[in-house]
């Protein structure tokens, strides 16, 4: 069984192979004949993987909010048309046609509309450090009231923004040591948006499952490894 860190991004899983299970939080399943189909929304602990017997499937990693553009298609006749697209070019196919999915899948992808203030917020958030008080601004700038846009918000991305902003940092951090841009932890931490290092370890841990000197060890052997 695999241990993954909770991601930033929403996942739409077609498996066509054998066992493939994911646990977690936010995971919707749908089995029918022709495959197993898996919505993982984002979350804000570890998840597991555990896959037996023949390998078979294909993952479309997806913008956070997907998961409820996604949820209310879910197991219907639109995902079942994107799971043969999939299939039809990827698996049978000598060749497969890359180029193809992503012609089909736009285009399936084409109806579903994205809300304004969503898409004004992740645009807030990608121009901005996120520093404290950063949710207040934003809240100031939208027509609707802070309430109303939490709801909103948690039916699209399943978490409060709160809880957003903390993936995204941790997130962050997670590259910074990977691609070792910053040498001590406490300047990840402070590069990453986190202000002192108790609480980026703290929320770190409870996004990851480790500590980031854990991790930066982990992602240490793993790159002698292969």
């Amino acid at each position: 069984m695999g241990s993954h860190h909770a991601a930033l991004f929403t996942e739409l899983i077609f498996n066509y192979g054998d066992d493939f299970r994911v646990y977690g939080q936010h995971i919707d399943n749908f089995i029918n004949k022709n495959d197993h189909q898996i919505l993982s929304g984002l979350k804000t602990a570890p998840f597991q993987t555990k896959i037996s017997g023949i390998y078979g499937s294909v993952g479309l990693i997806l913008k956070p909010f997907c998961y409820g553009l996604l949820i209310d298609n879910f197991g219907t006749r639109t995902m079942d048309r994107m799971s043969e697209i999939l299939y039809e070019h990827l698996f049978v196919r000598d060749c497969p046609d890359f180029e193809g999915v992503e012609k089909h899948v736009l285009k399936l992808f084409s109806k579903f509309g994205v809300d304004v203030d969503l898409a004004k917020f992740e645009n807030y958030v990608s121009s901005n450090l996120l520093e404290r008080g950063a949710l207040q601004k934003f809240n100031q700038s939208i027509s609707i009231s802070r309430k109303s846009f939490i709801q909103k918000f948690k039916k699209y991305y399943l978490l409060t923004p709160g809880d957003y902003i903390k993936l995204r940092k941790v997130n962050t951090a997670i590259q910074l040591l990977q691609n070792k841009k910053s040498v001590k932890l406490i300047d990840v931490g402070l590069d990453a948006g986190f202000y002192d290092q108790s609480h980026f370890i703290k929320i770190f841990k409870k996004f990851c499952g480790c500590t980031p000197k854990e991790f930066e060890k982990m992602d240490k052997v793993n790159s002698v490894q292969f």
